[in-house]
């Protein structure tokens, strides 16, 4: 007679409390995956709810963003678009004059933009936007993105010294071209210039709080990695919207 094989009850009792535990982690992860992908779509429903209270949509482009097709954007509701243009006193921006050049006739509002350095002189990132724009100006008014870097912290940017080269670089650029300029940047950097004489500026805000914003706040970027569809692909880009009614875009691009 064949002998039954009788496992010790201790091995019976691992295995269940084993499996008890893999349940009781699957579970847990699971749970967890739908608190996060739930509070995830829960912003975003929110977050649209927000922007559906600014009509006027635009973007920001640079070369990373690849060839963009102006006319879909403008067939998709956006109203403008800001081209990146040049970057301290030697870089340039090598889709601007391609961007640009295609951008006419879209009937897109056009800006175009300098990302301020603090190593240059005002002088020489002016020459530089100067050669590389030249008549490519745009309708909006001219965009300066300010940022922190290195030892270029929001403490540096508190002092005087700071203050007045930027408060220069705007200068020029505003003498040279006639044109309004508007301060891009963050929260965070706005609060530490805004107590001096750059106060008197528009403002374009880098932040994911698209409400309650200051009059002088004219555009909000809201994602930075935005995903727009052209022509069946998806392509991110800057997206931004204008702080305000449809009315008072009208009035503000051509004041």
């Amino acid at each position: 007679m064949r002998r039954r094989q009788i496992e010790p009850i201790y091995t019976n009792t691992y295995k269940q409390l084993r499996n008890r535990s893999r349940r009781l982690r699957f579970f847990g992860i699971l749970f967890i995956l739908i608190l996060v992908i739930g509070g995830w779509v829960g912003y975003q429903h929110y977050r649209d709810q927000q922007l559906s209270k600014y009509p006027v949509r635009g973007v920001s482009l640079s070369q990373a963003n690849g060839f963009v097709d102006f006319q879909q954007l403008h067939h998709q509701g956006y109203q403008f678009a800001y081209l990146r243009a040049t970057s301290g006193a030697t870089y340039a921006d090598d889709q601007f004059q391609s961007n640009y050049d295609r951008s006419q006739g879209s009937d897109l509002e056009i800006g175009v933009y300098h990302v301020y350095s603090y190593t240059t002189s005002p002088s020489a990132q002016l020459k530089n936007f100067d050669q590389t724009v030249n008549q490519r100006k745009g309708q909006l008014p001219i965009a300066v993105q300010v940022t922190t870097y290195g030892n270029y912290d929001t403490g540096y940017l508190k002092q005087s010294g700071p203050q007045q080269k930027l408060q220069r670089f705007i200068s020029l650029l505003h003498q040279r071209y006639g044109k309004q300029v508007i301060i891009w940047c963050s929260p965070t950097v706005w609060r530490a210039i805004a107590q001096s004489s750059l106060e008197r500026y528009d403002t374009w805000l880098q932040t994911s709080n698209v409400s309650h914003q200051d009059d002088r706040v004219a555009f909000i970027e809201y994602n930075q990695k935005a995903t727009v569809k052209l022509n069946g692909q998806s392509q991110t880009v800057g997206g931004s919207v204008y702080n305000g009614s449809q009315h008072q875009w009208n009035s503000w691009i051509t004041r």
